[in-house]
């Protein structure tokens, strides 16, 4: 078994690959004047791990490349699975994305793994995933640590719970109640944050905006300090500035997209599973 690393996602291959003791094909990719991507595959395993998180158009175009590159049996580890977001047709005659992706990937690989996928509904599109939940890790790196974790609406307020419930600390989710037709009052539902140190825990912070509107209320109700963490850092359009010059204090992430953020490694969880 080999393991074939993509351009997106090179330290978290050989991370995998030393845990599973396996080799790292040769690969040669290129990119021609035209823009036109190139891939050769030096190994003569008949089976191989494809590590690579698609946070680009050319990543899918590489993934493609590979698929028809590799010989013998492929299991596809996308950490970040680019498209997901996409996961239902919110307006007659839309693509569902991450429909067409998933029909892409399946095609060709025996099995997928990802992590935190971004929704139940982009995961119904797949018949062979494992969805691996990286917010445990989150818990483990801030246990100990005097904090609050927060998540800037209900709908990530599940993911919060499991890392807070590893971290040993308080949790809590932002709750929009509306007062009249000009105005929208956001506060924790439950918790006080007066003097506390608050971490805001998302599954993805791409534009950084619900973070930029959540620090702001949080440090409007007495913060101390407020910080970042995700398992997804997109971090689109200098998201990460955006971010601190809007109070964040830090920003941590994991590596399903490689930052200088990612302080979190997946690779034994996925090492694991697979």
């Amino acid at each position: 078994m080999d393991v074939v690393i993509c351009p997106s996602s090179p330290l978290l291959g050989k991370r995998i690959a030393e845990l599973l003791e396996a080799k790292i094909a040769a690969v040669q990719y290129k990119k021609f004047p035209d823009g036109e991507l190139y891939v050769r595959v030096e190994s003569e395993e008949d089976s191989h791990i494809v590590v690579g998180s698609l946070c680009s158009n050319d990543d899918i175009i590489v993934l493609n490349l590979l698929f028809d590159a590799i010989k013998g049996e492929i299991t596809a580890l996308i950490p970040y699975m680019g498209y997901a977001r996409q996961d239902r047709e919110f307006l007659k005659g839309e693509a569902v994305s991450i429909r067409a992706i998933a029909k892409m990937i399946e095609e060709r690989a025996e099995k997928i793994v990802t992590v935190n996928i971004h929704s139940n509904k982009a995961k119904e599109n797949f018949k062979k995933l494992i969805d691996v939940d990286a917010m445990p890790k989150i818990g483990e790196h801030f246990r100990g640590r005097d904090i609050v974790m927060i998540s800037p609406d209900k709908g990530s307020a599940e993911r919060v719970k499991i890392a807070a419930n590893v971290a040993n600390c308080e949790w809590d989710w932002l709750e929009k109640k509306r007062i009249d037709a000009h105005t929208v009052e956001i506060a924790p539902k439950n918790l006080n944050v007066e003097g506390r140190n608050v971490l805001i825990v998302d599954d993805i912070i791409s534009t950084g905006g619900t973070v930029v509107e959540a620090t702001k209320k949080l440090y409007e109700l007495g913060a101390k300090r407020v910080e970042a963490a995700c398992v997804h850092a997109v971090l689109a359009d200098f998201a990460s500035i955006k971010l601190f010059s809007n109070g964040i204090a830090d920003i941590t992430a994991t590596d399903t997209i490689e930052r200088i953020f990612s302080k979190i490694s997946v690779a034994g969880i996925l090492a694991e599973t697979l």
